[in-house]
């Protein structure tokens, strides 16, 4: 009896807490625990770091889901129902760089699998107005991604939806520049290209096409064309080309060894020397022959 008397209060005040409401501790079939992050307290509203939030708020407010406390949970939590799909919404309240606490609480307590994860933050390498989705990797320098992988995913599979806040401008830190808002030229493209919009689709497609199927046709629609490279100009060739080097060989005088003379060959022994007289008129050759005696 006295048993009855203690465990009835504490189940209302788990109730007013917020867990009551979000079936604490009982494991639904299919549900997932969607998580934006951010920074609690009025300080931080509408910066860049706080876009998970935003997201968020923006997919409870469509679908009719309710914020309540979890203080268990450190978290704000909804519950309901996305395209027939059970999910648990929350916002960690544990500023951003312990929200893998908070993560961890929720997934524990509502017995959700890490393949029923999705993670929705800022990311400076992607532009303003980008959307992209993630199945795993790093953190890539966000504390909120680290400190769930560190306490939740240390395998780093999960589901992720970045929201591109870009890069800060040369002489601003990153510090300052995701803990401000977004000035009134990206405020415009936002609300022009359907950003928020957007990422709260690729949040639906997740839940109903499947993680796959969903990033082939998010990260299509947001794909950075590639710069077209100039095609390639032919060669010309800066030196003109190089003479031949092989030796020309001038034709080598013929070696037939010239027979002697009739004359030369009778001024041998002791036959008489002839004299040979060649006359060339009228195109007839007139030879005359002196015999001289020796």
């Amino acid at each position: 009896m006295v048993r009855k008397v203690v465990t009835a209060p504490m189940r209302l005040i788990e109730r007013v807490r917020g867990h009551g409401s979000a079936g604490a501790g009982v494991a639904e079939p299919g549900r997932w625990l969607l998580v934006g992050l951010g920074n609690p307290g009025s300080r931080f509203q509408g910066t860049r770091h706080n876009a998970g939030f935003d997201v968020l708020d923006i997919l409870a407010r469509t679908e009719g889901i309710s914020w309540t406390d979890a203080a268990r949970h450190r978290a704000k939590v909804g519950v309901g129902k996305i395209a027939g799909v059970p999910v648990l919404l929350a916002k960690p309240q544990t500023y951003m760089n312990l929200s893998g606490e908070s993560v961890r609480s929720l997934c524990r307590w509502y017995k959700i699998p890490n393949s029923n994860l999705l993670v929705v933050y800022d990311d400076l390498d992607t532009a303003v107005g980008a959307i992209k989705l993630k199945g795993k990797g790093g953190h890539g320098g966000h504390n909120g991604i680290r400190n769930i992988i560190d306490e939740v995913c240390g395998d780093k599979v999960f589901a992720r939806v970045k929201f591109g806040i870009g890069r800060p401008k040369p002489g601003v830190e990153v510090y300052d520049h995701v803990l401000t808002k977004f000035g009134d030229d990206e405020a415009t493209e936002l609300e022009s290209k359907g950003t928020w919009d957007k990422a709260c689709d690729a949040v639906r497609g997740v839940l109903v096409n499947g993680l796959d199927k969903a990033m082939s046709a998010v990260n299509t629609e947001h794909k950075v064309p590639k710069p077209q490279k100039e095609p390639k100009q032919p060669k010309v060739p800066s030196k003109e080309p190089k003479e031949s080097k092989v030796p020309s060989k001038e034709p080598k005088e013929s070696k037939v060894p010239s027979k002697e003379s009739p004359a030369a060959a009778a001024n041998e022994g002791d036959a008489p020397a002839v004299t040979v007289d060649a006359n060339v008129r009228d195109g007839a050759n007139k030879v005359e022959m002196d015999s001289t005696p020796l």
